[in-house]
């Protein structure tokens, strides 16, 4: 069996990620619980008390919150390890990403790239810093879809896009009853000029560069024989994939990830960080390097 990483914090958002992370080992997966303790804010304190008395009164104040995850997953009889190590978060969840593990399973905010930096998010570091797939569970999604049946996978004529759609199959081939959508979106040039050079007129061409950019994934779903249907849109791609995946009802939404830092990613605005962005429909975030 492989290994889910599930990083817990005690929010909302931590236990709708067990809960996921749950729904989508059983019967195949066992689970990895990480607590990170970061360092204690008060070094005064530390000097005063000594670093083995804070640490010991941190550990036994995690393992007392911690006890409402244990009881969720053993109720689920899904095999598991907890593990509890002091460090920054992100640091703490890439060294273990590391060993053998498929997949992360982790809450998110939902930040705003900018406040998500600010308040020094972990899954933004966290989709920085590591090399396998990254899910992200927000408190508001439907716990009683989970793991997923209608998948959105969406593309831009990238490797990296192609990557994350491999495993979007890879990782659904044992979900009964699966479904996909190819969804490419084109930016007008008039929000972005210059990009798309001499030739466009109308719409109509637009869609036609989305159909091209789209077909080679197509292919790769052929080749698969698995069902699938194909959209082009026309607009901003991070509220053309939100709003598509709120029509459709979207239970999973894939995205391939260039590995940009934090702060190129804001600059660049990225679609990924974008995406993230107020998103309650859980995303796999598949980064290549």
């Amino acid at each position: 069996m492989s290994r889910i990483l599930v990083p817990i914090d005690f929010s909302a958002q931590s236990i709708q990620a067990v809960r996921f992370a749950l729904a989508y080992a059983k019967d195949k997966h066992e689970l990895t619980l990480l607590h990170a303790i970061p360092p204690f804010p008060s070094r005064n304190v530390v000097r005063k008390l000594g670093q083995k008395s804070v640490e010991d009164f941190q550990l036994d104040e995690a393992r007392e919150d911690l006890k409402k995850f244990l009881t969720i997953v053993e109720e689920a009889q899904v095999p598991y390890k907890l593990e509890i190590e002091f460090g920054e978060p992100h640091e703490v969840i890439a060294k273990h990403a590391k060993e053998d593990h498929a997949a992360i399973v982790m809450g998110t905010h939902g930040y705003g790239r900018m406040t998500g930096f600010l308040l020094q998010s972990v899954s933004y570091p966290t989709i920085h810093d590591v090399q396998i797939p990254v899910f992200l569970i927000s408190e508001e999604t439907d716990a009683s879809r989970f793991p997923w049946k209608k998948v959105l996978v969406t593309v831009d004529g990238s490797e990296h896009a192609k990557e994350a759609a491999k495993k979007a199959i890879d990782m659904s081939k044992e979900i009964e009853g699966i479904s996909f959508t190819l969804l490419t979106v084109v930016t007008p040039p008039v929000a972005y000029a210059g990009v798309y050079g001499v030739g466009w007129e109308d719409t109509g061409t637009l869609e036609d560069w989305g159909r091209e950019t789209i077909r080679p994934y197509e292919e790769l779903f052929e080749a698969e024989q698995i069902p699938f249907e194909s959209k082009v849109l026309i607009g901003d791609p991070a509220t053309m994939i939100r709003e598509t995946a709120k029509e459709e009802e979207i239970d999973l939404i894939v995205l391939g990830h260039h590995g940009l830092g934090g702060i190129a990613g804001t600059l660049l605005g990225s679609v990924t960080f974008k995406t993230i962005h107020r998103t309650q429909t859980p995303l796999l975030i598949v980064k290549t390097s």
